[in-house]
């Protein structure tokens, strides 16, 4: 069994409870205690949603104990929720961070760098399932935004909303638990895989590489220099 997990809803959370249900009947059971919506709201008289990212995350901090048995937390956030998660997590020490639906951008306003900057620099190991139709960012998310070493994405048919099917779920549930037994155990987590193709079609010298047996793979050179060069790739769906 794992730490305490808390959910950190996203700002329609009064009318989108699916995801946070949905989440706590597959995965309360593996948590020591699981604080979810109405157990934050019952420290805050005014509803999280009404609150913004940076005083949510000074909530949270009120609400996680920093005692000798900190760093044992586990993160949920849902949208806004996942931004609020990492941001704790590069101020205090959590176990891990598991994100629905991150939102990179907002589909109607200009690149917020505030929403998304600091998960090229998290060191907590971060788990993000996102939609391969989420307007807030999808499929070519690593084409456009930085992520840590420390971050897994895995793709999911939907949109924002998250809305999956029963199985989806349980799908989903197992990959989140056998992630956090991979922080366990310090072994590397297995997220979406690397799509080759894009890769070396965008960057026809690294093509070249491999055929003169530097490199293995594309993802071979993107490991050992692609990431630190900032080079653009992309990840493929789960089919």
């Amino acid at each position: 069994m794992f730490g305490p997990a808390y959910f950190l809803s996203g700002d329609s959370f009064l009318k989108r409870t699916a995801v946070e249900d949905a989440a706590r009947q597959r995965l309360a059971p593996v948590f020591s205690k699981w604080i979810g919506r109405e157990e934050i709201k019952v420290r805050n008289e005014e509803s999280p949603s009404r609150l913004s990212v940076s005083e949510r995350v000074a909530l949270l901090e009120k609400m996680v104990p920093a005692n000798e048995e900190a760093g044992q937390e586990v993160l949920i956030g849902r949208s806004s929720g996942g931004r609020v998660a990492t941001l704790f997590a590069m101020r205090r020490p959590v176990k891990a961070v598991i994100c629905f639906a991150y939102p990179f951008r907002h589909p109607s306003s200009v690149l917020e760098p505030l929403r998304f900057s600091h998960l090229a620099h998290i060191t907590v190991p971060t788990l993000i399932f996102q939609g391969t139709r989420d307007a807030y960012g999808a499929i070519g998310i690593t084409e456009d935004y930085a992520l840590s070493p420390a971050v897994t994405v895995r793709f999911v048919d939907t949109d924002h909303d998250f809305d999956l099917s029963p199985s989806k779920w349980d799908e989903v549930a197992q990959k989140v638990t056998k992630f956090l037994h991979s922080v366990d155990q310090g072994s590397p987590a297995k997220g979406a895989r690397f799509d080759e193709a894009f890769y070396l079609s965008t960057h026809p010298d690294v093509a070249a590489a491999i055929a003169a047996g530097e490199y293995v793979s594309g993802e071979h050179h993107f490991k050992i220099k692609g990431r630190r060069k900032g080079r653009r790739f992309r990840l493929l769906a789960d089919t």
